[in-house]
């Protein structure tokens, strides 16, 4: 270097090596026996591994099991044939951190030759954060196209029914004229209910607590239930939004009482959830795989929406929803993957 020369930063082998170690970005090079040969610092960050534990595990190791026999397969197809099973610049997929959890990943795939060997590398960001705000995104916009159909025929449908009947009332004094139109005014109201009701429980649930859950269903029988129905609830603790909960077990029982005519209701404990079951009059015809579809109903006093609001409550929480057939005959709906104690 000339005398008074400075180094110049930019050529030298150590800054561009601080870069791609301190990078936000994972990077992962693997040799064409699917082997790690290097992993930088944000591994760390990203998958939850120090990059000393990967060299020399497959990269099979952040992957999901159900992904693991492809990814073997599409190494051996490109290696043999140099096809690409998929595309190599910003494929977004699922991976395994080391706690088990899954991590959704946006990967650009680079070959390169090292040593007189063949080695590629994958850059991985975590879009985690962006894939949950799509996500969110795309709940919402649903909530929207629900709440069009309900403005749209739901209210419209019985709004102008109920404008004939008021004209039939004033110009013949028709006492039946007007009890059909309060009856009409009853359903409109509690369309509107479950309308607000939907837009509160479509969002997912951020915080939960530790809840009885006989305690919230004692709760939500004091307003769903009736005297005349016999009621009981096994009891354990569960991770859930306690006003949620509650929402979902009240229309469970309004269902119960109201559609399936139940005179017995119970709430009962399964290995990973819970159920709610009752002696009426069951599914019967009903559709199963449109059953919790916002707007199916085989009820003419139905108006579509509380199975739907059961299902959407259910999803917040992260939770699987199962309609059968009780003990007794009547309908039970079963939670699963509850996390319980």
């Amino acid at each position: 270097m000339a005398a008074g020369a400075q180094p110049n930063s930019f050529t030298d082998r150590a800054f561009f090596e601080a870069l791609v170690q301190n990078g936000s970005d994972a990077i992962i090079t693997i040799d064409t026996d699917d082997r790690i040969r290097f992993a930088n610092d944000a591994t760390k960050r990203v998958f939850g591994y120090d990059p000393e534990e990967l060299i020399g595990e497959s990269l099979t190791t952040i992957m999901p099991e159900r992904f693991q026999d492809a990814h073997r397969a599409a190494i051996e197809r490109y290696l043999e044939t140099g096809e690409r099973t998929l595309d190599w610049s910003g494929i977004e997929l699922p991976a395994e951190h080391r706690d088990g959890h899954e991590v959704q990943v946006s990967i650009t795939f680079e070959e390169y030759e090292y040593g007189g060997q063949k080695v590629f590398s994958g850059i991985m960001r975590d879009v985690t954060e962006r894939k949950e705000r799509e996500r969110k995104l795309e709940q919402q916009n649903e909530q929207l196209e629900r709440f069009a159909s309900v403005v749209s025929h739901d209210l419209r449908s019985p709004l102008q029914t109920a404008k004939a009947t008021l004209a039939v009332a004033k110009a013949t004094d028709d006492d039946e004229a007007l009890e059909e139109l309060d009856e009409l005014l009853d359903r409109m109201d509690e369309l509107v209910d479950d309308v607000l009701e939907l837009a509160t429980q479509g969002q997912t649930v951020d915080e939960t607590e530790r809840v009885s859950l006989e305690a919230v269903a004692s709760d939500a029988w004091s307003v769903a239930g009736h005297e005349d129905i016999t009621f009981e609830s096994e009891d354990v603790t569960l991770d859930a939004d306690p006003e949620r909960l509650q929402t979902l077990l009240e229309n469970l029982f309004r269902n119960a009482r109201e559609h399936g005519g139940a005179e017995s209701i119970w709430v009962e404990t399964t290995h990973d959830g819970f159920a709610v079951n009752d002696d009426g009059s069951g599914l019967g015809h009903v559709d199963e795989e449109k059953l919790f579809d916002h707007g199916y109903t085989e009820s003419e006093s139905g108006t579509g929406i509380g199975l739907n609001i059961v299902k959407t409550v259910a999803q917040a929480h992260g939770w699987r929803v199962e309609a059968g057939e009780s003990d007794e005959g009547g309908a039970r709906f079963a939670f699963h993957e509850v996390t319980t104690r």
